[in-house]
C-alpha cells in the first residue's frame, strides 16, 4: 500500500478543519494596563470630578473570514484609566483609556476591551452616574480626538432620573485605546479636541 502523499495529507487536514467554527481559547486570561491616561487640560468650563483606575473583566472575540471562518475568544483582565470632568452647566465629558490588547498570536489583531463590554457600562464608567436607560447607538457625524478624525455615535440615555443626549467617540493612541462619552451635546460643544495625552 503507498503512503499518502503530501497534498492528500493537506486535502485531509484542510477538510478536517472544515467544520472548526472557534480556535483553541487560551487557558489564561490577558492582563493588560493602559500606559497614560487622556486628559482634559483645566480651563473655566470644566472641572475634574472623578479619576479612577477599575479593573474590567471581560470575553473579546475575533471572527476571522476566508475560507474557513474561525472565530478567537479570550478573557481579558484591563486596567483602565477613569477621568469624568463636569461643566458649570451640568454637562459631563468621561474620559476613559483602555489597553488595546492582542487576543490571537498576529500583530496586527489588537482590540479595545471596553468594545466587548456592555455599553451601559461603559456609559457608567465614563459619566460618573448611574444608567436606568440607554438607547442604540447611532452614526452622528464625525469629531477629532488626540487629533485623529472619527465617527461620531449619539444615544439618548437616562442617567440619575434625568434624559440626556450622548456623544461618543473612540480612537486608537498608541498600545492604548480612548473612549470619550460626553452628555448634552447640541447645549455644550463637548470638548474632543481638547484632549491630550502624555504617553
Amino acid at each position: 500500500m503507498m503512503p499518502p502523499s503530501r497534498r492528500s495529507f493537506v486535502v485531509a487536514c484542510t477538510a478536517a478543519l472544515a467544520g472548526c467554527s472557534v480556535l483553541p481559547e487560551e487557558s489564561e486570561p490577558i492582563e493588560a494596563s493602559a500606559s497614560a491616561p487622556a486628559v482634559l487640560p483645566g480651563s473655566s468650563e470644566y472641572s475634574l470630578v472623578a479619576e479612577s483606575s477599575p479593573t474590567i473583566e471581560t470575553t473579546v472575540t475575533v471572527d476571522f473570514s476566508g475560507d474557513v471562518e474561525l472565530t478567537s475568544r479570550q478573557d481579558v483582565i484591563a486596567t483602565v484609566f477613569q477621568r469624568v470632568y463636569e461643566s458649570a452647566s451640568g454637562a459631563r465629558f468621561g474620559l476613559l483609556t483602555a489597553p488595546a490588547v492582542r487576543v490571537v498570536d498576529q500583530p496586527e489583531v489588537v482590540r479595545d476591551p471596553l468594545t466587548a463590554v456592555d455599553d451601559a457600562r461603559v456609559v457608567v464608567l465614563a459619566t460618573d452616574t448611574d444608567v436606568e436607560a440607554l438607547s442604540e447607538w447611532s452614526e452622528d457625524g464625525s469629531a477629532t480626538l488626540l487629533g485623529t478624525e472619527t465617527t461620531q455615535m449619539a444615544a439618548a440615555a437616562t442617567l440619575s432620573g434625568s434624559e440626556e443626549a450622548l456623544a461618543r467617540v473612540r480612537v486608537r493612541a498608541g498600545e492604548d485605546s480612548v473612549t470619550a462619552v460626553a452628555t448634552d451635546p447640541d447645549d455644550d460643544a463637548p470638548p474632543f479636541e481638547a484632549v491630550t495625552r502624555d504617553a
